[in-house]
């Protein structure tokens, strides 16, 4: 049977770093948190979730507040963020095989759809947007219950050591992907069951499966 894939976005499939970076200075002007430079991010991706929040100062149990406050001005301000390099041409090289490729994401439906009409990408089965921000596992097994998948036969590609721990829990494969927001030394450390450097390698894996 042909295998599910189930892509995260922010940081798989476009890269909104710098939009991400730009809204959380935002946010930490308004609540006199630290504002992260172009230097802290870098430290940032080695970081676990509770590390980041441990380096700037932020306690765990604000996260979803903020979250929710960010996810509410991306409404009114995203960018125009880019679809990473080669991304679009494994997507589109995917359809054509007739792979099931979705999303799942934190990000707004709304937002992800507006993001890839942009970039000419119209091809996913469906979008869902996950209202848990650590409860990702949650999101996931819901969806494949819903859509009467095996597990055996989903794929997750993701970019953060959140998604890793996730599919571990959902017992599902996944393929971390080192361009996104954590570094491949913080994904390697959570032993993905597979690690791709390039989009390219990136569709080797899942042709490969």
């Amino acid at each position: 049977m042909q295998k599910t894939l189930i892509f995260d976005f922010d940081g798989t499939i476009v890269d909104s770093t710098d939009s991400v970076v730009e809204m959380y200075n935002l946010l930490a002007g308004e609540y006199n948190y630290k504002k992260i430079t172009p230097d802290d991010f870098s430290t940032l991706k080695k970081m676990s979730v509770i590390k980041k929040c441990e380096y700037l100062s932020i306690p765990i149990y604000r996260i979803p507040f903020l979250y929710r406050k960010a996810k509410n001005k991306f409404k009114n301000h995203f960018p125009d963020v880019k679809v990473f390099k080669g991304m679009k041409e494994v997507i589109e090289t995917l359809k054509k095989n007739n792979y099931n490729i979705n999303i799942i994401s934190s990000n707004s439906e709304d937002i992800i759809k507006e993001v890839l009409k942009k970039n000419g990408i119209d091809v996913f089965n469906k979008i869902h947007s996950s209202k848990n921000l650590f409860g990702k596992h949650l999101t996931i097994n819901s969806f494949i219950e819903q859509n009467n998948l095996k597990k055996e036969d989903v794929i997750y590609i993701g970019d953060e050591e959140r998604d890793i721990v996730a599919c571990k829990k959902c017992k599902i494969s996944i393929i971390a992907v080192t361009w996104g927001f954590d570094s491949k030394e913080l994904l390697e450390s959570k032993n993905p069951d597979y690690l791709a450097d390039t989009p390219e390698k990136l569709l080797e894996i899942i042709t490969g499966l």
